[in-house]
This record gives C-alpha cells, sequence and structure tokens, in this order.
C-alpha cells in the first residue's frame, strides 16, 4: 500500500470503503450515519436524570428578554482581579455607568481567583496576602452595589505559556497525559493559530470529572448568581488525537458496526493511526460535540442540585456551523435541553453587519432562551460598539455584554468610552433583571431546577 494511505482511501480504495462501512446504501441514498449515532450517555450524572427542553421554537422566535429590563453586562478579565482595590474599581464603574451584571474571571488557565479546593492560587497573585480572595471581595462589593456578579470559568484551556507552571498541583503538571494532542499526537503550549495553548481533553472521563469538581467548588462555596462557561470546547478539528481519543472513539463506534466494517478499519489502522477518524469523520466530529455537551451536561446538573437558583451561561462561537464542526460546541442544543439558562455569542467583529446577523441566527436558534449578544469593545471606538449595541436590542436580544472592562477603560487610564456608553445606551439604571422569571417563562412554566 503507497505510503500516502489518505490518498489511496480518497481514490481507487473510496468506493471499496463506501461499500466495506455503507452496505445498504445505494447510488442517491446514501446513509447519514451523524443522525443515526447512538445518543450521548453521562457516566458521571444522575442516570434518573431528566430534562426538561424548552417547546419547539420556530425561526422567528425572538430571544426572551429579562423582565425588569435588559441584562447591561461587562467581562471583568483576572488583570482587574489582582487587588481589592482593583475589583472596588470595577465594581464602582459599573454602577456609575449603569451596568447590571458582571461577568468576573475566576479561572485563567487552570489556575484560581478564588480560595480553591482543587487548584493552585494564580500566580498574578504572588504579591498579595493569602487572606485575600478576589471572588469573596467581588461578590460582596457587586451585591452590595446591586449588581449580579457571575463567575466565569475558562473550562477547557489551562495553560499557554512555553514554561510549565510555578505550582506542582497545576493540573498541566499534574495530569499531562488529559491534555489535547495534534494529528501528530504532539501537546500545543502556546497560543498558534490553530489553538490558544494546552486544552484538557473532555474525552478523558476524569477530565469532567474534574471540570464538574472545579466549577462545583464555586458554585457551592461563593454566594455568586450564576456560572459562566468559557473555551467550552476543542481548540480546532486539529485535536484532540491522543492515542486514548482514537480507541475511546473506536469503542464509542464498535457497537453501531458489523465485525466486517471493524476489521476493515483496523486492517486500515495497522498503517495509519488515525484511521477511525479517516473512515468515520462525520460521526468523529458528533462523538466530539458528545464530550463536550457531557461535560456541559454533568457540571449544570451537579451545580443546580446544590443550588437551583443558579444561572447557567457560556460564552459561544456566533458562528454556529463553526463551533460545531471545529470546536465541538453544539450550543443551541445545550438551551434547547436545558443545559444552558442563557448564551453569549463573542459577536466581535468590526462589521455592524455581520455581527448583526450572527445575533439573528443566535435569537433564531436560541429556543426561547436569553441571548446576550457580546460586542467586543476592546477593538473598536465607543460610537461602533454603541451602534452594535443598538441594532442587537433591535434584533430583540435580551441584553449587552461588552468585552471587556479593561479594553474600555485602557486598562484603567481613563471613563471617557464608559461615559459614552451611558450616554447613548445605559442612560437611566435599570434593576437587575430576573433571568429566573425570564427561564422560567422561556420554558413554558416549568420552573428551573434539577428536572
Amino acid at each position: 500500500m503507497p505510503k500516502n494511505a489518505l490518498a489511496v482511501w480518497a481514490a481507487a480504495g473510496a468506493l471499496t470503503l463506501s461499500a466495506v462501512l455503507h452496505p445498504t446504501a445505494t447510488r442517491g441514498q446514501q446513509t447519514n450515519r451523524s443522525t443515526t449515532t447512538p445518543a450521548p450517555r453521562f457516566p458521571n450524572t444522575d442516570s434518573n436524570l431528566k430534562l426538561h427542553p424548552s417547546p419547539p421554537q420556530n425561526s422567528d422566535t425572538v430571544s426572551l428578554s429579562a423582565p425588569g429590563g435588559e441584562v447591561r453586562a461587562m467581562w471583568v478579565v483576572r488583570d482587574s482581579m489582582t487587588s481589592p482595590q482593583a475589583i472596588k474599581n470595577a465594581i464602582a464603574l459599573a454602577r456609575k455607568y449603569h451596568f447590571n451584571t458582571v461577568f468576573v474571571q475566576v479561572r485563567g488557565r487552570g489556575d484560581a481567583f478564588y480560595d480553591s479546593r482543587f487548584e493552585p492560587r494564580a500566580e498574578q497573585l504572588a504579591d498579595q496576602p493569602l487572606s485575600f480572595d478576589p471572588l469573596a471581595v467581588a461578590v460582596e462589593e457587586g451585591h452590595k452595589a446591586g449588581l449580579q456578579v457571575h463567575a466565569w470559568l475558562n473550562t477547557f484551556l489551562v495553560w499557554h505559556h512555553t514554561r510549565r507552571p510555578y505550582s506542582a498541583q497545576h493540573i498541566v503538571n499534574r495530569h499531562p497525559e488529559w491534555l489535547v494532542r495534534d494529528k501528530h499526537n504532539r501537546i500545543t503550549w502556546t497560543n498558534r493559530a490553530d489553538s490558544e495553548g494546552a486544552f484538557l481533553d473532555p474525552t478523558y472521563p476524569e477530565v469532567r470529572a474534574y471540570t464538574r469538581d472545579v466549577f462545583l467548588d464555586v458554585a457551592t462555596r461563593y454566594n455568586v448568581d450564576g456560572i459562566h462557561f468559557d473555551y467550552v470546547r476543542f481548540p480546532s478539528d486539529n485535536y484532540s488525537f491522543s492515542d486514548y481519543s482514537l480507541a475511546r472513539f473506536r469503542e464509542h463506534m464498535l457497537p453501531t458496526l458489523t465485525p466486517a466494517q471493524v476489521r476493515f478499519i483496523d486492517a486500515k489502522r495497522a498503517k495509519n493511526r488515525l484511521a477511525w477518524y479517516h473512515c468515520l469523520p462525520r460521526e468523529w466530529k458528533v462523538w466530539r460535540q458528545q464530550m463536550v455537551t457531557e461535560t456541559v451536561h454533568t457540571v449544570a446538573d451537579a451545580a443546580r442540585r446544590a443550588r437551583p437558583d443558579l444561572v447557567v451561561s457560556a460564552a459561544v462561537f456566533p458562528n454556529y456551523s463553526v463551533a460545531t464542526a471545529s470546536k465541538g460546541q453544539a450550543w443551541r442544543d445545550w438551551l434547547r435541553d436545558g443545559l444552558l439558562d442563557a448564551a453569549c455569542p463573542m459577536s466581535y467583529n468590526r462589521s455592524t453587519k455581520l455581527v448583526a446577523a450572527q445575533i439573528r441566527d443566535a435569537i433564531a436558534g436560541s429556543h426561547g432562551k436569553p441571548i446576550i449578544a457580546g460586542v467586543g469593545a476592546w477593538q473598536m471606538s465607543a460610537e461602533s460598539a454603541i451602534a452594535k449595541a443598538i441594532a442587537f436590542r433591535d434584533l430583540g436580544a435580551a441584553g449587552i455584554n461588552f468585552f471587556s472592562l479593561n479594553g474600555m477603560t485602557e486598562r484603567g487610564r481613563g471613563e471617557h468610552y464608559l461615559s459614552k456608553v451611558r450616554g447613548a445606551l445605559f442612560r437611566d439604571p435599570v434593576p437587575t433583571p430576573d433571568w429566573r422569571k425570564s427561564i422560567e417563562t422561556a420554558r413554558g412554566g416549568n420552573k428551573p431546577g434539577r428536572g
């Protein structure tokens, strides 16, 4: 067999491969295996859990605005969480300029800007006393100011430096085998075109359980109003191709294939470790999505059992086809199935026309759940950000989320940007939206909670 096995499969061997894998398919009647893959299993959750999906929504559905006013939010990056005064300043600015919600980043790269039972204290806090708990300060100050405070955690992205973390307790040092690998079985450590750094691999049940424990630690020990997923995805479709992931995929597919099909692919695998992926690309993409979805399911279920009042949200890719095919991030399904209470599409492009189309699509596919539209304020003028926010309002978004406080204040050097936003968008303060009533209505009267 030639060394380039893929070329052979794609050319002369294509008909043979199709005949073995899809023996019942005829010309003009191809089998769509992605629709026949078994439903995802949730080994780390209560087998008796029953979700309450929203009633079917048509394409004209308008996302539900939260009663009492829109969500006026900003992401507060961990750089603004490094001292008590920095946090107090962030909360004071949010209140002054009539925001009502903050998403505070408390897990950046597998570390903690809070008192974690599982992860090391963030290296950026090295000069602060151990008594300083950034999340505790944010919750206290935020609630005192009448704001909702949501804990923002980067989910799978856990490192992005050439050096290893200093702490031996960091997950990268304790379990490097849990990191995603590319098609050459290599770990990516730093930011590059197809990955922002080192990601945990959700194909490991241990990774899903560990992630649940980290999120639950925050949800149960701090009076946060919500937990917020970020980087809840694979870095790109170039990952994860570790020997473990490939073996798990093979195991997943075995019940759906005949012995002849298994023998055919295993024969290919003897010469190319990626044979199962190449032979079943559609099933591979569905399976990757299931692995990410299981993580969200595991975390959301555990958090709601402990805190039925908790809002569960996620920052997501606005282009859904890219989100699902490349990132394994099927966030519309998460809204439909009640795993998420709201989504924040990161519609950061400078083109108002493009981001308006993204938010229109997000609302149409939201199944009645709140869409909080993200604005890439750090890379555009206040006037451009305001134009996008107005467009999102007109489309029926439940709120606006600006990225980020640092971007709008030039890292604390000025308030001109915030002043313009308040003057154009937030002239009068509005009460903190009641997410629970909003979500209850979106679910057709079913009370939120464990289901």
